[in-house]
């Protein structure tokens, strides 16, 4: 009786470790979380990181925020230290496999595509290849 239950919580055990290592959808993480992607997306993202290309533009974005919304509504806002602004809203779905983030902004006919390269209930880091060929990297810490 017991070499049975020794035996069921090794193999419940090993079946754990081999099942989170396949599970991982995002190349940067989490491996295992216990909250929805969807429950881990809806939050207000501070957009603290940004690449274009090989131009780090970070310094140009802060103040930058994107509420995404479980109602699949998203708007973003906000001002930077140059004294850019920027708004805007629209709509937001995950792909099939929720690898990438779709926002469809009011007004534009092309929606934005956004590979997730993790997904934390306080982390979002995004990147995309842009018509000239070049990455886009955005990162985001959660705000709510």
């Amino acid at each position: 009786m017991i070499k049975t239950i020794r035996l069921t919580s090794l193999l419940f055990a090993a079946a754990i470790l081999f099942g989170t290592a396949s599970c991982n959808k995002y190349e940067d993480g989490p491996s295992l979380s216990l909250r929805t992607k969807k429950a881990r997306l809806v939050n207000t993202w501070e957009l603290t990181e940004s690449v274009d290309g090989s131009a780090d533009i970070s310094d140009f974005s802060r103040g930058i925020t994107l509420t995404i919304e479980k109602d699949d509504k998203f708007n973003y806002g906000g001002e930077t230290p140059q004294g850019f602004k920027a708004t805007g809203s629209g709509t937001w779905e995950f792909n099939s496999d929720k690898t990438v983030l779709i926002l469809s902004i009011e007004g534009q006919v092309i929606p934005d595509k956004w590979t997730i390269t993790r997904l934390k209930n306080d982390e979002l880091w995004l990147k995309k290849t842009q018509s000239n060929g070049t990455e886009a990297i955005q990162k985001f810490k959660g705000l709510d």
